[in-house]
């Protein structure tokens, strides 16, 4: 699939600088219940930062614009033979700049180089955007219920 780049993004390992932009992001009302995120506390946060090292299931790096982090992209419960994609734009101004459009398509080479047969996504019902996002590169719905859809793309 084929688009127009309309700002350029750089990914980058997921610091603690993404860390705490995180935190911050996530507790915005509106972007955590887009992304179904929890409370979090900072013990919670370090703990889960300091288990992404061992762990084999997660895959996750920071959004980058002119060397200010903007969002959050990966993938996570990885098998041999699919993962999950989740990602969010914390930085509001790059709402709307297909940024998440360049983030879906890095998402979906890296589940290829894994060997992924196919990647999932868990959508809240009301977040249009993400929805809209998903079934432009082909992902179909595999489940609903009141509060969100799961959606599907082979590889």
């Amino acid at each position: 699939m084929e688009f127009r780049k309309i700002i350029d993004v750089e990914y980058r390992e997921y610091d603690r600088v993404i860390l705490e932009k995180s935190s911050e992001w996530l507790s915005d009302p509106e972007i955590k219940r887009l992304t179904f995120a929890p409370d979090l506390t900072n013990e919670s946060q370090e703990k889960w930062f300091q288990s992404l090292k061992e762990r084999t299931d997660y895959y996750i790096c920071g959004v980058w614009r002119n060397d200010n982090p903007i969002g959050v992209v990966g993938l996570k419960n990885i098998t041999d033979t699919d993962a999950e994609v989740f990602g969010y734009i914390g930085e509001k101004k790059y709402w709307g700049k297909a940024v998440g459009v360049d983030m879906m398509q890095v998402m979906l080479d890296k589940g290829r180089s894994l060997g992924l047969s196919s990647i999932y996504a868990k959508i809240r019902i009301d977040n249009l955007s993400s929805y809209k996002l998903h079934q432009r590169f082909g992902y179909k719905k595999e489940f609903e219920d009141d509060f969100s859809f799961t959606l599907r793309k082979n590889l």
